[in-house]
């Protein structure tokens, strides 16, 4: 086998001699497109180039397919990862995780084709998409991977698993990645108080005069691994409630936040009660926590 290179493909030229004498052609690594391409071209016989009711026998047609396996072992993709760990910090049955990417790369020669697959020991930790294909030299492809803490228990933390990437072609198939998932128990809201009473008196004329604010104290009750990501939002949008804050944040276990509630009826409001309800959410054992606002105008 002898080669000449060219600038968008590579040529290979093979000969095996029979008793009729001897049968050369050329094998062509087309690399210029996005799929490399093998062909058979330039076929001269003892009889001259190869033309219509030329037949080929047995052993030149053997010898030009084993000339094809030839070339494409010398174009094998490699497989690149990164990153080549995983761990996941999850909530005990939450559900499925926010992904995380991996970038898969051909670092094989130029020339070279990469379509690999992805699988994972476990149920519970899965690539989207499965497959990764035709990837040429120096290319790169992605796939994420996410986790369903559905079933998954805080008592069993840390779980581990592997995800395995294989190609056929490559000789270093498979690689394999690492995964852990750590796993936090369940949070709980508790706010104290559960309701808040604001009084004022309605001016003979004017504008009412300003109310002290007061604070509810939200607390993650749960397990000190656990963490509270909470929001806080209004149900009826009363603008006599003039503000809360602050609307969102995230507790440990153990930690407390003070939220500050600051009501201001507007001009003309009528002596009577009126009431709102601040609603605390956040994944949790316990999901959600009304607190009671009432305004006494007398």
């Amino acid at each position: 086998m002898s080669s000449q290179s060219l600038l968008r493909h590579q040529d290979y030229h093979f000969q095996v001699t029979l008793l009729d004498g001897p049968w050369r052609w050329t094998t062509r690594v087309d690399v210029s497109q996005a799929v490399v391409r093998t062909e058979i071209r330039d076929v001269i016989t003892p009889y001259g180039f190869l033309r219509d009711m030329v037949p080929i026998p047995g052993d030149v047609a053997k010898a030009m397919s084993d000339s094809i396996d030839e070339v494409r072992q010398a174009y094998t993709p490699s497989i690149l990862l990164s990153p080549t760990t995983l761990v996941f910090v999850v909530d005990e049955g939450r559900g499925v995780s926010i992904a995380k990417s991996v970038l898969l790369t051909n670092n094989g020669i130029l020339g070279s084709l990469l379509s690999a697959t992805v699988t994972s020991s476990v149920s519970y930790v899965y690539p989207l998409p499965a497959t990764v294909e035709a990837l040429v030299a120096n290319a790169s492809g992605s796939f994420d991977v996410q986790v369903d803490s559905t079933n998954l228990l805080e008592t069993g933390s840390p779980y581990s698993a592997q995800l395995t990437v294989q190609a056929s072609d490559a000789p270093n198939s498979p690689q394999t990645i690492p995964v852990t998932v750590e796993v936090r128990p369940k949070a709980e809201i508790s706010p104290a108080p559960t309701s808040l009473t604001f009084n004022v008196a309605a001016p003979l004329t004017g504008s009412f005069p300003a109310i002290p604010s007061q604070q509810i104290l939200l607390t993650n009750s749960g397990p000190a691994a656990s963490v509270l990501d909470f929001q806080v939002k209004r149900l009826q949008g009363v603008t006599w409630l003039a503000s809360f804050s602050p609307t969102y944040g995230s507790l440990n276990g153990g930690a407390s936040q003070p939220i500050t509630v600051l009501v201001a009826p507007s001009d003309g409001m009528l002596v009577g009660t009126y009431t709102e309800t601040l609603r605390i959410t956040g994944y949790s054992s316990n999901l959600s926590v009304d607190v009671t606002v009432t305004l006494n105008i007398t």
